[in-house]
């Protein structure tokens, strides 16, 4: 190592130090000993153009938390994206440099933080490269426009995850090539504070998975030269990484492998060690080193790359790629009013989802779907398209099998890139798929999430599990969007503001037959809540439900008028969307002075609170076994008969 790089690879230390110390929590061991990992890819390998975090054909690197200071002080140095400002609010309130990665920070080298998840963003990144890049070669097929490498920077603790180890299931099922996953092994496992060591099964999976793999020390010319040898590598592969504490596993020495910073004396110790004088400072030879470096290997490069995308730009379908990666959104053009319903219309609901998604799918190639079955259940596929695979890359349809937590992680990094995603499930995977939810909702990912069988008494057929509250764990989630369509004219009304939505959302549907109902529209959906049925004069009881329940609110109001009661039957697809209505609005459609019922198969949660008490509740309060329709119905009180008498019995109290 020369003193040049022992100079940068000390301050980029230091910074990643003092990110740590300003925080107040961070993993000093792993910050000293990744940094070379972090230096020779800065700084000889990685495709980048500093000062432009949107350049399309950038290298993506996906780091896990223990990086991230690192990660952040690496692209302060290389690609100048930060500022010093930026490094001391590392971890900070409103920070672009937050405790997991976000898109919020400068850079398109971006990826989440959490065990596991970091391997299938990356996963899914690589697929949505080699399907862009398979569009352009059908344009040109000598076109080289999108060939970026993406990298995975983790520890043994995210191999372990069941995250993980699905998106590289998926990943070797794929044939994904340009995946290059560098595994810093420190010796150390976090949770028990034991030393341990990378183990043959998982080197033995990898080999198992059809991946190159090699396990070096953590030198600057083994890193270098396993990196190259990745770069060319005609398969994904993996570079296990020996680090200080990884080689030597008799020391004893193992504190700075917590998250406790050094104390000022050891931080003064090591500033003196490196030159420095004060916290964040960057040496001004280290400044000029690093410009003069990336210049002289990135300026011919990136040179004929811009020659290249010039003459891309004349093809009109490549400048339609160009233009979508660069603004990472899709362009979709839906108008429900342009498609017209015949009166006598009567389908199950999720072939009318299939339908409608199909129009919207059909508008762009940039819109992808995704199942955890062969869409058997859920029938969320592209007509038009095929399944995804490594003989047909252009696929459209990505079959996950059961691979769940994969179907998640991998379309938050499809989506990292602008996919708009419809990823579709029975709603009682719910719990697999929630935490790739929350991530998606809290990057405002354009991943669209249906969900299919969605009451208790629409069983899953695979495992004979039902849904129960798994709605009401969607809506607690903040920021997301869930929509609960009644019927095609509803259907219509979802698509129509997804069209314009790039953030995430749900789309819950139940595989009953549902005939188009009279008084849903699909302009109203925008707002969330509004009348199906109209009272005739005097309002005397409103009934809110939404989904599948609508057409039964409407049976009863109509079964009880002869009993004097002149029911409004509110349908709200959206309780989000009804949410960020006027007061005047929300008031207007639901007075307070009018005794409120709310109907939905499903447990109390949000959608309940516009109930008059909680006896105005018609929902679930416990769970059951598999039974008849008629029998569940009996067994939760949500039968016909029992309804009317309840609801009669509480208007006249």
């Amino acid at each position: 190592m020369s003193k040049k790089d022992n100079l940068i690879i000390n301050n980029l230390q230091m910074l990643g130090l003092d990110m740590i110390k300003e925080a107040g929590s961070g993993d000093v061991g792993l910050t000293m000993d990744s940094a070379r990992v972090f230096y020779t890819l800065f700084m000889k390998h990685l495709n980048f153009e500093p000062h432009k975090p949107n350049f399309i054909n950038q290298d993506r690197l996906f780091v896990s938390s223990h990086f991230l200071p690192l990660y952040y002080a690496s692209l302060y140095l290389f690609q100048k994206n930060l500022t010093i400002e930026n490094l001391k609010d590392y971890k900070k309130f409103s920070s672009v440099t937050p405790g997991y990665l976000s898109s919020i920070t400068p850079s398109v080298l971006v990826g989440n933080s959490a065990y596991g998840e970091v391997i299938g963003e990356a996963v899914g990144v690589s697929l949505g490269k080699r399907y862009l890049d398979a569009l352009i070669k059908k344009e040109d097929k000598k076109n080289d426009l999108i060939n970026f490498k993406t990298y995975v920077i983790c520890t043994i603790q995210d191999l372990m995850s069941g995250t993980s180890y699905e998106a590289l299931s998926y990943a070797a099922a794929s044939d994904l090539k340009d995946l290059i996953i560098l595994v810093i092994n420190d010796g150390i496992c976090k949770d028990s504070g034991t030393k341990t060591v990378f183990s043959e099964e998982l080197t033995d999976r990898f080999i198992s998975l059809n991946f190159d793999i090699d396990t070096i020390n953590d030198n600057l010319s083994s890193i270098d030269g396993a990196i190259e040898d990745a770069r060319h590598s005609k398969k994904s592969c993996v570079i296990v990484i020996n680090t200080t504490y990884g080689i030597d596993t008799s020391r004893e020495d193992t504190n700075l492998c917590y998250n406790e910073p050094l104390d000022d004396e050891e931080m003064a110790s090591l500033r003196k060690d490196y030159g420095l004088t004060a916290p964040f400072m960057v040496l001004e030879e280290v400044k000029m080193e690093i410009k003069e470096a990336l210049n002289k290997r990135l300026s011919r490069s990136l040179k004929r790359w811009y020659d290249l995308k010039e003459e891309s730009l004349e093809d009109a379908k490549i400048k339609e790629i160009i233009d979508f990666l660069e603004t990472r959104k899709t362009k979709l053009s839906f108008k429900a009013d342009n498609i017209k319903i015949n009166d006598n219309y009567d389908e199950e609901l999720i072939l009318s989802n299939s339908k409608i998604l199909n129009i919207l799918a059909n508008k762009s190639p940039f819109v992808l779907c995704g199942s955890n079955d062969n869409f058997t259940y859920t029938k969320a596929s592209i007509n038009k398209s095929s399944v995804m695979s490594k003989d047909n890359p252009n696929g459209r349809n990505i079959l996950f099998g059961s691979r769940t937590l994969a179907m998640g992680s991998v379309s938050l990094g499809l989506a990292s890139l602008g996919f708009k995603v419809f990823l579709s499930a029975p709603l009682v995977d719910e719990a697999y798929l929630k935490p790739f939810i929350k991530l998606a909702t809290l990057n405002s990912l354009p991943i669209n999430y249906i969900f299919t069988n969605d009451t208790f008494l629409d069983t899953y057929e695979d495992n004979g599990y039902s849904a129960y509250d798994e709605i009401s764990n969607l809506r607690s989630i903040p920021n997301l969007i869930n929509f609960r369509p009644a019927d095609i004219n509803e259907i219509l009304g979802v698509y129509e503001t997804l069209s314009n939505y790039h953030k995430t959302s749900t789309i819950i549907i139940g595989g009953n037959k549902v005939k188009k109902l009279t008084g849903t529209n699909a302009k109203y959906v925008l707002a969330g809540a509004y009348r199906v049925r109209k009272e005739r004069e005097d309002v005397n009881a409103i009934i809110i439900t939404s989904g599948s329940e609508v057409s039964i609110a409407l049976r009863l109001a109509s079964e009880l008028a002869p009993y004097g009661l002149d029911i409004r039957v509110i349908s709200m697809p959206s309780v989000e969307l009804f949410a960020l209505q006027s007061e005047k609005y929300q008031s207007m459609l639901l007075p307070h002075h009018v005794k409120t019922f709310t109907l939905e198969y499903s447990s109390a949660d949000f959608f309940n609170k516009y109930a008059t008490s909680p006896e105005y509740v018609l929902g679930l309060t416990k769970y059951s076994e598999g039974g008849s329709k008629e029998e569940l119905l009996n067994y939760h009180n949500l039968d016909l008969d029992y309804l009317k008498t309840k609801i009669l019995t509480l208007m006249k109290s």
